[in-house]
């Protein structure tokens, strides 16, 4: 009898053990989980980009708590503004070093990377385009309450501020010659064009006499109402004030951004 009592204590031990053995390991917390670093190699929209690991390997990373608007949205105004943040994003982060900040979730459903994106200057990029305008403060699932509070405030900012999402249509007109003073700007450049040409996939409208392009990818070109006959026709070009070998220019994504003067008012 004491040697079947003191069996049975083993017995439970032993089972219990083994449970502790066989019992998957906890996934790595998001504190656990270090930063990674990479360059950018492509941008998909103003909230996702592709990144090139420094380990090898690249990925899609999704910009934790921020949501800019969708490039296929039915509505062309939101095109634009969803163009116009892929734009923003594609001079800061084309080619940058980054780091990537993992957040409390690794994957989004989708299986991108989740990630704020921290340039070498120490800039969160996920809070610029809040700030600046480009994106909302998407606060759906839970991360650090402390960079909730700054996205909060830098959409409060934007929307005070009028930038980006929360400008004001019709958008101040300039000459193309003060173009290259308002790089980063949304506005609408009025010009003559000078002459239109193809370079690689673009069409290309040079303004005359001023230091300026309209530049309009080939499927967006024919898509374009109206004549495609543009020279020496003036033209306005609405959309984020950029450069390509220091030359400034607006990159056209939608229709909407191009007009022609045919000599009537403004709208």
């Amino acid at each position: 009898m004491r040697a079947r009592r003191l069996a049975r204590p083993a017995l439970i031990a032993v089972a219990f053990l083994a449970a502790a053995l066989l019992r998957p390991a906890p996934a790595p917390s998001a504190q656990s989980r270090t930063p990674l670093g990479g360059t950018v190699t492509a941008v998909t929209d103003g909230d996702t980009i592709r990144v090139k690991l420094d380990g090898g390997g690249s990925e899609i990373v999704r910009l934790i708590g921020v949501d800019s608007q969708e490039l296929d949205d039915a509505r062309e105004k939101v095109r634009l503004m969803a163009f116009l943040a892929k734009r923003f994003a594609f001079t800061r982060l084309y080619r940058s070093r980054v780091e990537l900040l993992p957040g409390p979730e690794a994957r989004d459903a989708y299986g991108r990377l989740l990630a704020f994106v921290r340039l070498p200057d120490g800039e969160l990029f996920n809070l610029t385009l809040v700030r600046e305008g480009y994106a909302f403060a998407y606060l759906k699932f839970p991360f650090d309450e402390a960079l909730r509070r700054e996205l909060r405030a830098a959409e409060t900012e934007a929307r005070r501020a009028g930038r980006g999402l929360w400008g004001r249509e019709p958008y101040p007109v300039i000459a193309a010659g003060d173009a290259a003073r308002r790089v980063g700007d949304i506005l609408t450049v009025r010009f003559r064009c000078l002459r239109s040409f193809r370079r690689g996939g673009y069409r290309i409208l040079e303004a005359d006499g001023a230091a300026f392009d309209a530049v309009i990818p080939l499927e967006v070109y024919r898509a374009l109402p109206g004549s495609l006959d543009l020279e020496e026709r003036t033209i306005e070009a609405t959309g984020f004030i950029e450069t390509y070998k220091d030359r400034p220019q607006i990159m056209i994504g939608v229709p909407l951004q191009l007009r022609r003067d045919d000599g009537k008012e403004r709208p």
